[in-house]
């Protein structure tokens, strides 16, 4: 826990953010999934696939706060970046639009031939995009194009991937807040929080909530969808130690995050075997849908985690959905 809470607690309240839905996602039970995997412990999931109009997810908690920053700097142009399909790309977008920003996307890919999923509400929005080659050429085509707009007289505001930064890292402080309140409500506390990760915004915020709202023992660990682990935790620790910075406490090391990069399989986007018994078991048992490209994977090491008998039968443990639904239609 944060030495000094209540000062930490107070530094967040003040933090700048516009609404932008309903975030407060409930949680649910999974009982029925025991029966056919016996080894697993009390399951819960946190349903971010519920937030927003279309499907949003998970991103729209962080760009609450990054947005309402470039609103105060008085930006007209938003840029962001992600791949083909990115759904953090998409809602930006879309959230832009709701509050009369114009946006330009750089992705990574090949333009689609057949726009479908997050591509074809993209293409029915009308956002500029910017195709190029690799992910490392992102952020200097972001650049680039901030600098063209500056030239132009226009107001350019550059939200990273996944808007994980120290700026995005709030939503999911917010977040943590939002999960000690259902706790309370519903009389237990949670041992272990699993989540699908990539760009390392979403455990940035919730290593950080943790520590403003407890509890001490609690587990977070992030499955990654893509990037090695050691990358992953660079991410978390950049987006994290300038907010504990702010909250005049000690920085995270990298040794204090707990992420796995033994579920990615053969890469991004790429489904396994197992993310594919974990999609398959949650539409089947529970009726929840899984996305491919980040929850199911981590659905799946849920499983393995049980199979391996990495639980006591005692343990409450919360998988978080981050939502992406739309790339089940790509």
């Amino acid at each position: 826990m944060i030495s000094n809470n209540q000062k930490a607690i107070e530094r967040y309240k003040s933090i700048q953010r516009v609404s932008l839905s309903n975030l407060f996602t409930p949680v649910e039970k999974c009982d029925r999934m025991q029966e056919i995997y016996p080894k697993l412990p009390n399951l819960y999931i946190k349903r971010d696939d519920f937030i927003g109009s279309l499907v949003w997810g998970n991103k729209l908690r962080k760009l609450e706060y990054s947005l309402a920053e470039a609103l105060d700097l008085g930006a007209d142009t938003i840029i962001t970046c992600g791949s083909v399909h990115s759904n953090h790309a998409r809602t930006t977008g879309q959230v832009s639009r709701r509050l009369g920003l114009d946006c330009i996307l750089v992705q990574n890919g090949e333009e689609p031939e057949k726009k479908l999923g997050n591509p074809r509400i993209n293409e029915l929005m009308n956002i500029p995009i910017h195709y190029v080659s690799g992910s490392d050429q992102r952020r200097p085509k972001m650049k680039e194009i901030a600098d063209e707009l500056k030239s132009a007289g226009k107001h350019p505001y550059i939200i990273p991937l996944g808007a994980s930064d120290e700026i995005g890292a709030w939503g999911f402080v917010r977040a943590m807040e939002e999960v000690k309140e259902q706790q309370d409500t519903i009389g237990i506390e949670f041992d272990t929080i699993i989540h699908a990760c990539s760009s390392g915004g979403t455990t940035a915020g919730m290593e950080i909530g943790k520590r403003l709202f407890g509890p001490d023992d609690l587990t977070i660990i992030g499955i990654s969808a893509d990037d090695p682990a050691e990358k992953v935790k660079q991410a978390v620790i950049k987006a994290t130690n300038p907010v504990m910075k702010q909250l005049s406490e000690e920085p995270l090391s990298a040794d204090a995050l707990s992420i796995d990069d033994h579920y990615v399989g053969e890469g991004y986007g790429i489904p396994t075997e197992l993310s594919d018994e974990a999609f398959n078991a949650f539409i089947d048992v529970e009726g929840i849908t899984l996305d491919p490209v980040y929850t199911a994977k981590a659905a799946g090491a849920l499983i393995d985690y049980s199979r391996r008998g990495m639980f006591d039968a005692a343990d409450n443990v919360l998988f978080w959905h981050t939502g992406g639904l739309l790339n089940l239609f790509k």
